[in-house]
């Protein structure tokens, strides 16, 4: 079970993640601190709900299709268009493998869904005119990709991070607007579903993917949460008796 979201902003695209995993050893067994964010080809990352070695099988297959098509392709870059057909190719042919022929191997039509791993899939690419592209999509195991121009979310908390971010996203957000959002999208949903938790990580693809270390993700929420929690015990009881009103708030923008 899982947490992930990602933000596509003006300038690059942010995924962040929680680390808790559980997985089956005869009795349900849950681990933090599992990496979930897999970084591709230097400008592109991929984090994933499922089974844990469900998404790394997937993302080794993607990881050396793109490979691949980055040999064939000698020094120009891949598309859009051409990430977007590649990762489909690729995860068709994983469902064939893992879910309709082993079905037909053990004769057992309820294996046709055992392969079913969730990626979103973030980066930067040139568009077919030459453009840049930031890259933001989910990948569904049967082989369809969904573009995204704006969030996404996938895991079991995705729709307590969906009410979340439609809150806070506009369509010029810039990814040093999006870290703090996504970290408290994430952190805000560990509150709520049990069945995330652990620490929050933050991948970054600007020019080339970066993670954020440790200590720099606790310092953009100690300082976040230091405001949200004055506005929530001060402000907003204030406003909801009567005492703030829009014009007041309206002058802390200006």
């Amino acid at each position: 079970m899982t947490i992930v979201v990602g933000i596509r902003c003006v300038d690059g695209v942010v995924i962040a993640t929680d680390t808790q995993s559980e997985f089956d050893r005869g009795v349900s067994v849950k681990r933090l601190n599992v990496t979930k964010i897999h970084p591709l080809n230097g400008k592109f990352a991929v984090a994933g709900a499922g089974a844990v070695a469900h998404i790394v099988r997937a993302v080794e297959l993607i990881r050396l299709a793109m490979r691949q098509a980055q040999e064939e392709a000698s020094k120009d870059e891949l598309t859009d268009i051409i990430i977007t057909d590649i990762i489909e190719k690729t995860l068709t042919a994983a469902h064939k493998r893992y879910n309709l022929d082993r079905a037909r191997e053990l004769e057992d039509g309820s294996e046709r869904d055992f392969f079913q791993p969730i990626l979103l899939c973030g980066g930067i690419c040139p568009c077919a005119d030459g453009k840049q592209n930031h890259y933001l999509s989910v990948l569904h195991s049967a082989g369809l990709v969904e573009p995204t121009q704006d969030y996404a979310t996938i895991g079991s908390g995705a729709a307590y991070a969906e009410y979340i971010l439609k809150n806070y996203y506009h369509d010029k957000i810039t990814v040093d607007e999006a870290i703090p959002m996504a970290i408290y999208a994430i952190d805000e949903v560990k509150q709520i579903d049990p069945n995330c938790g652990g620490e929050t990580r933050v991948g970054v693809v600007k020019n080339e993917y970066q993670e954020l270390p440790p200590e720099v993700v606790q310092t953009i929420r100690t300082e976040l949460v230091s405001v949200l929690d004055y506005i929530d015990k001060n402000l907003i009881p204030q406003v909801l008796k009567g005492k703030i009103k829009k014009e007041d708030i309206s002058k802390l923008g200006d």
